[in-house]
């Protein structure tokens, strides 16, 4: 494969798959609104670029709090603070910034019995729908939430992802860089990354 080729190849490669990688390690959470509802209420999350369901994590404590984990976020505490308007049922409304994680923490005048994530269709929105006790309704679905074990996975496999990434693009320049006809890298290294690619888009396909 001739120099130039490569060298185009190897470009390709970082814009279609690395620089798209790092784009989306981190977001920010501008904004969030309450929109209170007979059977419950709306927490409508306000982000800087698309984000998935699965990023945000949900779970009530014994002293009706509620919270919000948002992984990968980012946010300006003061301003959420300052900003942020609610009114009864929401008694007390608390953002937590911990290193890429963002918190947010509401404390309710009722428990929540069901919660449920909603995306946006073609917008960088997501609703947290909280639901009061069922007995007041027929038709309520329960809470849609991954559990610990599978967000553990997640974890394992996003970072397993970025070090497949990183190994196949030293294995691309080192075929870069080698004067070796014979050098293997560049093909070894291209493979990684396309393989890797494809196995993210068919993991969150499913």
């Amino acid at each position: 494969m001739a120099p130039s080729i490569k060298a185009l190849s190897y470009l390709l490669v970082v814009f279609v798959f690395i620089l798209p990688q790092k784009a989306k390690t981190q977001n920010t959470l501008n904004d969030i609104r309450f929109k209170s509802k007979d059977n419950g209420i709306i927490v409508e999350f306000d982000f800087k670029n698309t984000i998935s369901a699965d990023s945000i994590y949900s779970w009530q404590s014994d002293n009706d709090w509620f919270y919000f984990t948002l992984h990968n976020v980012t946010s300006d505490t003061l301003s959420l603070i300052n900003e942020t308007s609610y009114t009864s049922p929401i008694l007390a409304f608390q953002p937590i910034i911990n290193d890429k994680t963002t918190q947010i923490g509401i404390r309710l005048s009722q428990r929540v019995e069901s919660f449920e994530l909603y995306k946006k269709t073609k917008t960088n929105l997501i609703n947290a729908h909280l639901h009061y006790s069922l007995e007041k309704f027929n038709e309520i679905p329960m809470a849609i939430n991954k559990n610990q074990s599978q967000r553990e996975f997640d974890n394992s496999f996003s970072r397993s992802k970025n070090w497949m990434f990183l190994i196949g693009s030293g294995y691309v320049i080192s075929g870069l860089v080698s004067k070796d006809g014979k050098n293997k890298n560049f093909e070894i290294g291209l493979s990684t990354i396309v393989l890797t690619y494809i196995i993210d888009k068919v993991f969150h396909r499913t």
